[in-house]
């Protein structure tokens, strides 16, 4: 989007002040250096506007139902930069026995923060490195884990920098460019391990090309470890396909590269907090703020792996133990309807029902008399049912107008939430007429495409529409214009 807005700029004649900065996941350096040029650049130029102010009759102006925060915005003085460090005070897994999954729900506490929010605000979590991956980096370099070294945060220990300032479990594109200059051909074959971005597992040995399988071949490299580093560089895929699997620690240990701990800050990427939509109103838990989590576990290359932030908060806070940093990330998009007589339809399959139970407790605090609706979806309802109890005595006491479910591994053939949309197409369409919103929150990928798709065909089956005019009406009319089409997707 950058390269785009500069060429268009250039395009209508402007003319650059500073060079363009591009940047990948690990911005802030290179940004930082880009603003130290950019300003005093900008303030360097003298510029004369003249403006010439006509008066017209004002326009009608059509008013819209808008969405409302419920609360008044107050800048927090917490940030990612200066994190309020708080407790877990409850962690507990919602799923049943016997399910592959590992969901939890987590209560933080706010003690004397000052921190507020809203329905549908997120919350941003500051995570740490796994104690025993930061172990096996420093064992693998031979570093010493007391020795005093600067930081972006400061002077402190080896261990303490690793653990809380840079992400360790997942080595970044500079640091493979890096092996460029520590790694020398030296004309001995080795093994090689390459994983698809699918997570399917493949692995050969470099002297059996002819085995692979074609889809994988154009990835292998030549038979040194400096080919094999030059084929890493040059080939996009190769590269993303290689640290989808790896860490520091797996590449150190292929390569035998040895680094000092400045030369290893210097490539990787810093600690950068991870959102989480809210999973609860303020107004009916006050004090506290929860969460709905799917924990990220997984194996590869003989250790074990996972989420930076899912197994920082199940794993190492515990209840109570060390603090953790967290901030409030506000939303001015992802709100309910300021009128609390207009109906929802809210779409969140596995955790990402998060944000409904969050408006689902707002609205039964707000006491309005709008309908609504909650359409979730999971692999089991014997392992997958999130907040049954909860959902049941919505439902008893009439606050849930509706609760639609779609297991995808309760039957022969797999049903999703888009297939659910599908048959109840016409009461979704007469809500929509009759001015509902619709929210959706979950998997960006596929879940939400799928749901979209499903909204315009249903324009077109119950609306009568022709398929451009329904994905006018989904994509312009409802999501831009009324904003009441809303997505929380990721």
């Amino acid at each position: 989007a950058g390269i785009d807005w500069d060429n268009k700029l250039l395009q209508l004649g402007a003319n650059r002040t500073t060079e363009i900065q591009l940047c990948d996941v690990d911005f802030e350096p290179e940004w930082q250096k880009w603003v130290d040029k950019a300003i005093p650049a900008m303030a360097a130029i003298q510029i004369s506007i003249e403006t010439e102010v006509a008066t017209q009759e004002a326009p009608s102006v059509e008013v819209v139902p808008k969405a409302t925060s419920n609360k008044a915005e107050v800048k927090s003085e917490w940030s990612a930069k200066n994190p309020y460090y708080t407790n877990i005070i409850e962690n507990y897994v919602l799923n049943g026995e016997g399910s592959k999954k590992e969901t939890r729900h987590i209560v933080f506490e706010l003690g004397d923060s000052g921190l507020d929010y809203k329905v549908g605000d997120a919350l941003g979590v500051v995570p740490e490195n796994p104690p025993h991956i930061v172990e096996e980096l420093i064992a693998v370099q031979g570093w010493d884990r007391d020795q005093i070294v600067t930081t972006h945060n400061g002077e402190r220990t080896l261990y303490e920098a690793l653990k809380k300032d840079f992400e360790v479990h997942l080595a970044s594109k500079k640091f493979v460019q890096s092996l460029a200059e520590k790694v020398v051909s030296t004309g001995v074959k080795i093994t090689v391990k390459m994983v698809s971005r699918s997570r399917s597992r493949q692995q050969w040995s470099a002297s059996e090309q002819e085995l692979l399988p074609p889809e994988l071949a154009p990835s292998t490299p030549s038979d040194s470890p400096a080919e094999k580093v030059e084929h890493l560089i040059t080939d996009q895929k190769a590269m993303e396909d290689y640290l989808w699997t790896r860490d520091y620690v797996d590449i150190m240990n292929e390569f035998s590269a040895k680094y000092t701990p400045e030369e290893f800050f210097e490539l990787a990427g810093r600690v950068k907090p991870r959102l989480y939509s809210i999973a609860s109103s303020h107004d009916a838990h006050p004090g506290l703020v929860e969460l709905t989590v799917g924990i990220v576990r997984f194996s590869y290359h003989g250790r074990d792996r996972g989420g930076l932030c899912t197994q920082f908060m199940a794993d190492e806070i515990g209840t109570g133990q060390q603090r953790v940093g967290v901030f409030m990330s506000p939303t001015k998009s992802f709100v309910l309807p300021e009128d609390k007589s207009t109906d929802i339809i809210m779409v969140g399959p596995g955790t990402g029902i998060a944000p409904f139970r969050a408006f689902m407790e707002q609205r039964v605090f707000d006491g309005g008399n709008g309908r609504n609706w909650l359409i979730f979806g999971d692999q089991s309802a014997k392992t997958e049912f999130y907040y049954k109890d909860t959902i049941e005595s919505w439902l008893d006491g009439g606050h849930l107008y509706r609760f639609t479910t779609a297991w995808s591994r309760d039957q022969a053939e797999k049903i999703y939430v888009q297939h659910r949309l599908k048959e109840h197409g016409a009461e979704i369409w007469e809500w929509f007429e009759n001015g509902a919103y619709f929210y959706i929150c979950g998997d960006k990928t596929y879940m939400a495409k799928d749901v979209h798709k499903a909204l315009i065909n249903i324009a077109i089956d119950h609306g009568g529409m022709s398929e451009a005019d329904a994905t006018h009406f989904i994509e312009k009319t409802m999501m831009k214009e009324q904003k009441r089409y809303l997505r929380d997707v990721y």
